[in-house]
């Protein structure tokens, strides 16, 4: 389920961000309230993918995510310049993305996390 959840709140997330430059500065009623809308419920889906994940990680996973959709969106509907710089950034994101989630075995998160911040401690 961490994959499900991190990939709609990723959704999410790049939905208010493009809402965000659809309400022109807040400007527009519309817009305005249904990016706090998806803020709100990317939030609740990133807490919900980050029961089974370590935050870094799961983190970095939902935030590398949304570059990656923010940058097409921006292309899709903003006709924002692509760049082989940019593609190249984009492209680096993704990598590091991969390399995080090959940095440590499944189930060793709980075996390394000192107790005073264990999720279970709270």
């Amino acid at each position: 389920m961490y994959l499900f959840w991190t990939i709609v709140a990723a959704l999410t997330f790049t939905l208010g961000g493009a809402l965000t430059k659809a309400s022109a500065g807040m400007t527009r009623p519309g817009p305005t309230v249904l990016l706090y809308l998806c803020f709100a419920a990317g939030a609740t889906f990133q807490a919900l993918a980050l029961r089974e994940a370590e935050l870094g990680v799961g983190y970095m996973f939902s935030l590398g995510l949304e570059v990656v959709l923010v940058f097409g969106f921006g292309y899709l509907f903003f006709a924002e310049a692509v760049s082989m710089w940019k593609v190249l950034g984009v492209a680096s994101i993704v990598a590091g993305i991969i390399l995080m989630h090959l940095g440590d075995p499944p189930g060793s998160a709980e075996a390394s996390a000192p107790p005073s911040v264990a999720a279970d401690s709270w």
